[in-house]
């Protein structure tokens, strides 16, 4: 028993030796070595967890709420339902109001913002009548102390016609300009409108009297039935028509004349109403279109440049506000349009850049006419010019084509020869590639390069005296309004350049694109409405 004992604990000491010996670390000269023991360690027993449902078991709901979710979901899986929609808004007190009440609202306020307010005012403004009402507002010239007219008042209805104001109607104007519905096609039809409604306010409501004969003509003109007569006569009492062509002193005595005074209505259809009094030497005049600025954006033209119904555009406007007719300031009073000419001049360049010459004529046709209008007041003594890049900006476009690029330097030649400027080497290396090109290709074609060019390389040794000196406005210039001035130089240009085969340049302002006499009688698609 104790030699039993003994040996078992003889036993354990060693395997306990052993053990602190297999885990510690030797520490030998050669080789340093860590061991380990190989005795797996013990774990403790985890607990086991929820068994797994079967797959029967799992096609029983065990809960309701989990039935409810399967059920919604096989639901949504057959018949998906879609998101229910807002209920509709209700209607503001205005919105709710008839839309002819509506429309009254807004031409009383004549606010352009007035459709942004919501869609559904937007929708009832939104009709031709109500365009047409705004633009014959923005565009007809007429005096606020004149009494109102049955007939005006028809021609505008619905509208309870109030005249505007200088002021009230450029800001309307401005507005309009802006508007996308305003085309050209819409604004055109309107200018018989406007004459008319002129002619009833300063001929007919005036008390003039007329014979049969005229009466008749005048009321087909009227009803844009004839054109072919559009000169008419009648009489009157003394009436103050307008600015007097004669001394103040002769006019008042005209006046004391008993009458009946001879008074004539002469219309140009889409251009002006003229209203004379033969006896007192008066005239008034009205044009189609009353024009208080032209808008820039027309001017500056798009991104691309003009294109054709742009250039057709802006002749209707500058023909139609009667920015075209070059007579006695007397005549030419109610014409007071003005124009941004850095715009104007941006137009020009995308003109010549793009190679549009329509559109570059038009614009420098208007840009002269407006500021020669002007002349007598504060540019009397001064150049008309233009920006001289024109020039330079031509001689580096367009010069595969020879007879367009001529033309376009002879345009901006009528309209300013004295901007040309005079040391650019580029000018000068332009005008002697002309001379060799009709020298080394003559053609009847290039003859016009070579005379051109011959004319300039002379013009050019005078045209710095010319500019540093100038010597009146209307006297000195080689051109007037794209025609030849009475001038030595002028005279010069057309033998040099003209004679014998091409024709003298001459005033270029009544010249357009855009016909005035096709449009005041009706067509029969018109004639029925």
């Amino acid at each position: 028993m104790t030699r039993q004992h003994d040996a078992t604990r003889h036993r354990v000491l060693a395997s306990g030796r052993a053990s602190c010996i297999n885990t510690t670390i030797s520490t030998p000269t050669n080789k340093p070595r860590v061991t380990k023991s190989t005795r797996p360690m013990t774990k403790a027993h985890r607990p086991l967890g929820r068994p797994f449902k079967s797959p029967a078991q799992s096609a029983t709901p065990s809960q309701p709420a989990s039935q409810e979710i399967r059920a919604a979901q096989a639901g949504a899986s057959a018949t998906p339902e879609f998101p229910t929609p807002p209920p509709p808004r209700s209607l503001s007190m205005l919105e709710a109001l008839p839309v002819e009440v509506i429309e009254s609202i807004f031409l009383y306020s004549l606010n352009l913002n007035f459709p942004l307010a919501s869609p559904v005012l937007a929708a009832a403004i939104s009709r031709d009548h109500i365009y047409n009402i705004l633009t014959i507002l923005a565009f007809w010239n007429d005096e606020p102390i004149f009494p109102g007219s049955r007939a005006i008042d028809r021609i505008l209805a619905p509208l309870r016609y109030v005249p505007l104001s200088a002021e009230e109607r450029e800001q309307l104007q401005q507005a309009v300009f802006r508007c996308r519905w305003l085309t050209m096609e819409r604004m055109r039809a309107q200018i018989p409108t406007i004459m008319i409604l002129s002619i009833h306010r300063y001929w007919i409501n005036l008390g003039i009297k007329m014979d049969a004969q005229n009466t008749q003509r005048l009321e087909r003109f009227l009803k844009r039935q004839d054109d072919s007569v559009t000169t008419f006569e009648g009489q009157g009492p003394p009436l103050d028509v307008g600015p007097p062509l004669a001394a103040p002193v002769e006019v008042l005595s005209l006046f004391r004349i008993p009458g009946p005074h001879k008074y004539r209505l002469v219309v140009r259809p889409m251009v002006m109403v003229e209203v004379r009094s033969m006896t007192l030497h008066m005239v008034l005049t009205r044009p189609g279109l009353s024009i208080f600025k032209f808008p820039d954006h027309l001017l500056r033209g798009r991104a691309t440049g003009f294109t054709a119904d742009d250039v057709m555009f802006l002749e209707m406007l500058r023909l139609c506000s009667n920015n075209s007719l070059c007579g006695p300031p007397s005549v030419l009073t109610s014409t007071r349009s003005t124009l941004n000419r850095t715009a104007l001049h941006q137009g020009v360049r995308k003109a010549i850049e793009s190679q549009n010459y329509n559109a570059l004529v038009s614009l420098l046709k208007l840009d002269e006419f407006t500021f020669r209008f002007y002349a007598p007041n504060k540019h009397y003594h001064q150049l008309y010019t233009i920006p001289s890049d024109h020039f330079i900006a031509v001689t580096r476009v367009g010069r595969d084509k020879p007879q367009l690029n001529i033309a376009f330097f002879e345009a901006l030649l009528r309209a300013s020869a004295e901007s040309i400027p005079a040391d650019a080497p580029e000018i000068l290396q332009w005008t002697l590639e002309n001379v060799r090109l009709a020298e080394h290709s003559p053609s009847d074609e290039h003859e016009i390069n070579g005379r051109l060019g011959r004319w300039l390389a002379d013009f050019l040794l005078i045209l710095p005296d010319l500019q540093q000196n100038p010597r009146g406005a209307l006297e000195t210039q080689l051109f007037i309004y794209g025609g030849l001035n009475d001038t030595p130089q002028a005279s010069q240009f057309r033998r040099e350049v003209l004679d014998p085969r091409r024709q003298p340049f001459q005033n270029w302002m009544p010249q357009s694109q855009f016909c005035t006499s096709a449009w005041w009688v009706k067509k029969d698609e018109q004639s029925k409405d």
